[in-house]
């Protein structure tokens, strides 16, 4: 059974301050996060809160690192290859920073520019009993935005770890420490489409499902409150039309356990059932794409009883929330990951491996081109 585990987010008004805090809330146990904490006064617009602090939602590029990106791109380089350089065989450690670091830190930065990209990820496995050389690799799976990344690495990696297991117990009848990865590999197909960009999937699942809307929303000219935002966004004392009668909402993602969540920007209405609702979207260097309007804001906002425990039908797996089932389901239940036996490790030699800088990226990258 996987943790209940659900966040708060709270604004709390006192003495003319307005506190903003980021509740978790893990089997009924409540903590109160470090990082997600802003005070402005209680008369100031909700956008004040976000004007300083660690951004966690975005990446910031220099020309160096651009420049990277375009020789990848020049050189159509779509597989990179993550090897641990320690002496020692610490497959434990190796994979967790690859997981929570090295693999989302690389898509990130692949992202940018992109509108969605599709992702594979294999691991070179030796098992220790047999000595035996194998390759684990997912089926592909497409993400459709950048904040999408983290989960989705993280249940590639835990079906991954899973196939290993399963292997192991019925082969050697071992467990996971009876196993070594010391490579892995990440495939990587950019995309560019046209269109509105997508929201993240934790949210974009819930305006799949159909919800009762209002019918009185006021029409708004979108032209209009798109230069009114550019004006005002990220200014101390930015000016918003008082014509526009609309609320705006745009996302955060806490530093500390990269949850994402959505938060009131600019509100000019308490009638949220009546007043025309947009989020904010940003890419992945939080250059403003657009606004997507938000027709429900109470169900798009509200963790409610079903975002608590899904059952796969096929496999009986259990998730603990919307996001990580419907990515379950996107890629089968895991049901298209193949293996391959390998021989004893040999010499590989490639024509075209280009050493990703280590001033920009901390692990040990190579990109494999055509």
């Amino acid at each position: 059974m996987p943790r209940r585990r659900h966040s708060r987010y709270i604004f709390e008004t006192a003495e003319n301050w307005r506190t903003f805090r980021h509740e978790l809330v893990i089997n009924n146990l409540r903590i109160n996060c470090q990082s997600c904490h802003s005070r402005v006064a209680a008369n100031e617009p909700y956008s004040h809160h976000w004007l300083e602090g660690e951004d966690a939602t975005h990446i910031k590029l220099s020309l160096e690192e651009k420049l990277v990106l375009r020789r990848i791109e020049r050189e159509r380089i779509e597989c990179f290859l993550l090897c641990d350089e320690s002496a020692s065989e610490r497959t434990s450690d190796f994979l967790l920073e690859a997981g929570t670091d090295a693999v989302p830190q690389l898509l990130r930065f692949l992202f940018y520019e992109a509108t969605r990209m599709g992702v594979t990820i294999g691991f070179f496995v030796k098992i220790n009993q047999k000595r035996e050389h194998m390759y684990y690799e997912t089926s592909e799976v497409q993400i459709s935005h950048f904040l999408d990344i983290n989960e989705t690495v993280d249940l590639l990696f835990s079906l991954l770890l899973e196939k290993i297991s399963n292997y192991l117990a019925l082969q050697h009848n071992s467990d996971l420490e009876g196993f070594f990865v010391k490579r892995l590999k990440v495939t990587v197909k950019r995309q560019w489409t046209d269109g509105e960009l997508q929201l993240p999937l934790q949210y974009r699942v819930k305006c799949d499902v159909n919800r009762v809307q209002s019918n009185n929303l006021t029409p708004v000219d979108m032209t209009l409150l798109t230069d009114s935002y550019l004006r005002y966004q990220g200014k101390q004392f930015g000016d918003f039309p008082a014509s526009l009668r609309v609320n705006l909402y745009c996302f955060r993602m806490c530093a500390s356990s990269k949850e994402l969540y959505a938060v009131p920007y600019l509100l000019t209405s308490d009638d949220v059932n009546n007043t025309p609702t947009f989020i904010i979207q940003n890419d992945v260097t939080g250059e403003f794409r657009g606004l997507h309007e938000i027709r429900n804001i109470r169900h798009f906002l509200r963790a409610d009883s079903q975002d608590h425990l899904f059952v796969c039908r096929l496999c009986k797996t259990h998730f603990a929330d919307r996001a990580m089932f419907a990515l379950h389901k996107q890629i089968n239940c895991g049901s298209g990951f193949v293996v391959w036996q390998m021989d004893e490790p040999t010499v590989e030699l490639h024509a075209n491996c280009f050493v990703l800088p280590k001033q920009y990226f901390k692990h040990a990258w190579f990109g494999l081109g055509r």
